[in-house]
């Protein structure tokens, strides 16, 4: 919502204290998001817990033993395996995987065979007679098939029962279509649109891409009632009356959650829509978010300086192989360095293998890449699709130019270009630039002018959300595109 025109602190209470006390009560509502991972959570903790025992329990029948207390209290460190469970069903708590049997069912297989095989690792390095095999396949097995019952009984509540979140958009616009797209677009199953609230519709059973326009802010209430409304998205994009902002807090006040489009969007989509961003959206939301992360610098510089070493490592070890074959097609140099634009405006030296022909864009100047790019030569071809041509940037990480997980950095021309042409583009320059990033794990490569919007958009979503852990699940994500060979 672009609500330029939206009251202070002190107007907002002023409206609040004048509101009536008519809105319908609701008949409860749908979870948030954050609730649902909390309740997959807990159910995960409670049958993975009947795994174990179960597993103990299969285990005493083949071996002959009792089930009793001190059974398994002399067994008690296969607890530990709730835990590495619950990290093995990591993705599964992607609500897009959480509500879809499939990907339900694929993400339990995933973890099960990762655990198992982990298991199996161990056990062959582990004194002989140490480890139990069996009791691993029990429990895995039993765990597995307790952990895919719980999620199916999960999905059935939340996509065929009334539990579902059911949400009304106030406003028809170009930001309530978007509203409208984002949710489609990620398979929320948990989500219904009941209808459209806009107070400039000229009538009230018209529609906007099959979604009928129910009233304006008037018929909030009625709408409430009738629909059972769990949910307001606001995507107003002009000045709202104080009647509207009254009839919008009353809501709230009766259980009602009233949400904004960027936050709808940020909570699905995973990236900032720079489109919809209020004016004050940089000094307020986004400096906030910035300095609640500032805690963790010390962190990830540490983990930059140990990634780094690791990294320069592996290029000793590749340099006499790759240089070779770099020099065997097109000759020297090996290496190529390139002006980017760093944290804070500061420019360096950015240093990779070489990929593309000599002298690229002697003629053309400075050009964004392109998916099939006829300037990269065989091997800059299989260096891109490993992302080994990246491998030297471990030398700027080390001098504290660049980050291990951070927005890619760009060339100062098209800086310069794109900050004049997409709001907030400067802002990305706040943190330090990255070998990999979030935008560059969730986008192919940049073939039109429109891509450094969505690129700006992750990249903005990154540094709200900035931690170690979140780093760490980029990099896991940059492995799995490297295994993949889906490097550009």
């Amino acid at each position: 919502m672009v609500a330029g025109g939206s009251p202070g602190h002190e107007a907002v209470l002023a409206i609040a204290s004048r509101a009536p006390a008519s809105l319908a009560s609701t008949r409860g509502r749908g979870l948030q998001t954050s609730e649902h991972r909390v309740a997959l959570l807990v159910g995960d903790v409670v049958v993975t817990s009947f795994g174990v025992l179960f597993g103990l329990w299969v285990w005493t029948i083949t071996a002959g033993e009792t089930l009793s207390t001190s059974f398994v209290a002399e067994r008690v460190y296969w607890l530990l395996g709730i835990p590495a469970w619950l990290v093995a069903l990591i993705p599964a708590y992607d609500l897009r995987v959480a509500l879809s049997i499939e990907r339900t069912l694929l993400a339990v297989v995933r973890a099960a065979a990762m655990l198992f095989v982990l298991y199996l690792a161990v056990y062959f390095y582990a004194p002989r007679e140490e480890l139990p095999r069996l009791m691993a396949l029990y429990w895995v097995w039993e765990a597995a098939l307790l952990t895919l019952g719980w999620r199916l009984v999960y999905i059935w509540l939340f996509t065929e029962t009334g539990l579902r979140r059911r949400i009304l958009v106030f406003g028809a616009g170009d930001a309530g279509r978007d509203a409208v797209r984002l949710l489609r677009e990620h398979g929320t199953r948990h989500a219904e649109v009941v209808g459209f609230l806009d107070d400039d519709a000229s009538k009230s059973d018209a529609s906007v891409d099959g979604i009928k326009v129910l009233g304006g802010h008037y018929d909030l209430a009625r709408i409430v009632g009738e629909r059972h409304v769990s949910e307001v998205v606001l995507a107003v994009t002009h000045h709202m009356h104080d009647s509207a902002l009254r009839t919008l807090i009353q809501a709230q006040e009766h259980g009602i959650e009233l949400v904004r489009l960027a936050s709808l969007y940020e909570d699905l989509a995973k990236r900032v829509p720079v489109a919809h961003l209020e004016p004050d959206w940089l000094i307020t939301s986004f400096v906030d978010a910035v300095r609640a992360n500032d805690s963790s610098r010390l962190a990830k510089r540490a983990f930059d300086i140990v990634g780094s070493l690791v990294a320069l490592a592996g290029v000793v070890l590749v340099w006499p192989f790759i240089a070779l074959a770099i020099w065997l097609e097109t000759g020297r140099p090996i290496l190529y360095r390139q002006t980017r634009v760093g944290r804070g405006g500061s420019t360096f030296s950015l240093c990779k293998f070489r990929t593309m022909v000599h002298n690229a864009e002697e003629t053309t100047g400075p050009q964004f890449a392109v998916r099939d790019d006829p300037r990269v030569t065989r091997v800059g071809r299989v260096l891109r699709r490993t992302r080994l041509d990246e491998l030297p940037q471990a030398w700027n990480v080390l001098k504290g130019e660049m980050s291990l997980v951070g927005p890619r950095p760009e060339r100062p021309e098209f800086v310069a270009s794109l900050e004049t042409r997409i709001p907030f583009y400067r802002t990305r320059l706040i943190a330090r630039p990255g070998v990999t990033g979030w935008a560059q794990v969730n986008l192919s490569a940049l073939e039109s002018s429109d891509d450094p919007v969505a690129k700006l958009e992750y990249d903005l979503y990154y540094i709200q959300h900035r931690t170690l852990l979140f780093d760490l699940r980029i990099m896991l994500r940059t492995l799995r595109t490297i295994l993949r060979l889906e490097g550009n």
